[in-house]
């Protein structure tokens, strides 16, 4: 309200870029960004550890509200909230802590590999080569503190041998969470709904620039997602509002898109993302409501 105020020109500008939008193309990318949420749901459940399964409603549930409670919690909070959805039971089994965490770690590795591997085949390698180098610092200081940990762990492995074999369970359980990475069909499955995903969220982004006369490449539309990725890593704000938008709409302007376009693009793009989470989220809830509601009709009916 007070930016409608203090710059009425812009503002002015940007609701006449709006109307610009036609209904079908925002239709349109609604749906594609309801799918993207739907694959991000299906890569997560197909790095679940095979000894302890969970349904694909109770995925898309703990991923979903994980996700949208990540809009309001910094630091991640959403995705320490998946891991411990992941332990309670289900259908008589029960992820450790531990494990869950694993096969968090897992989906995220999946979902970086798939960004770097879209990247190399659209030529955009050069500006993650360029954020490493600006970011080296910290890698370098991350990979001191895990040199230190590991001479830590071996000095404790030879001084407390006790200790350390009852850290030997932790550490198989850990192993087992990850164990989707080094399983070629299931590595193949959830790098499959990872592409999927991101081609969803790729999709949906070219649909709105090209209903307002900007039909932009597929390298175009990637290198303004993944500065906005990078953008977004560090949570500065409830739901990046703000970072969001300035990062989409800078990676846009670098295709030659005016900036109060890229603006508008960038800003429509983000309230989708948030309607899709929070409206996948209230759907994936009621499913699990009621697939455990009639579990525990069927258990009851048995017994």
């Amino acid at each position: 309200m007070l930016l409608a105020v203090t710059h009425r020109e812009e503002t002015r500008e940007f609701w006449q870029n709006l109307s610009r939008l036609s209904l079908v193309s925002v239709i349109i990318a609604f749906l594609l960004i309801l799918g993207q949420v739907t694959f991000q749901a299906l890569r997560m459940w197909s790095v679940i550890p095979r000894d302890t399964p969970l349904s694909v409603v109770r995925i898309g549930y703990i991923f979903t509200v994980g996700d949208w409670t990540n809009i309001f919690i910094p630091a991640r909070g959403g995705d320490a909230l998946k891991v411990l959805l992941m332990t309670r039971p289900e259908g008589g089994h029960r992820m450790s802590l531990t494990k869950a965490t694993g096969a968090m770690v897992a989906d995220k590795v999946v979902d970086i590999g798939t960004l770097i591997l879209l990247c190399a085949l659209t030529g955009l390698m050069s500006l993650l080569v360029a954020k490493t180098r600006a970011m080296l610092p910290v890698f370098v200081a991350v990979l001191a503190a895990a040199g230190i940990l590991v001479l830590l762990l071996a000095a404790i492995r030879r001084g407390w041998p006790q200790w350390w074999a009852a850290r030997r369970a932790w550490l198989r359980d850990l192993a087992k969470g990850l164990s989707a990475l080094k399983d070629p069909r299931r590595g193949l499955t959830s790098v499959s709904f990872s592409v999927a995903a991101r081609g969803a969220e790729v999709l949906a982004l070219r649909v709105l620039c090209a209903t307002i006369g900007f039909p932009l490449s597929l390298p175009q539309v990637l290198l303004a997602l993944v500065i906005v990725n990078l953008s977004v890593s560090i949570p500065v704000s409830i739901a990046s509002l703000g970072i969001y938008e300035a990062g989409l709409a800078y990676g846009l302007t670098l295709a030659g898109m005016p900036l109060p376009v890229a603006i508008m693009i960038a800003t429509t793009h983000h309230v989708l993302e948030l309607l899709g989470i929070t409206l996948s989220a209230a759907g994936y809830a009621l499913a699990n409501h009621w697939t455990g509601r009639g579990a525990d009709v069927s258990a009851a009916r048995g017994s």
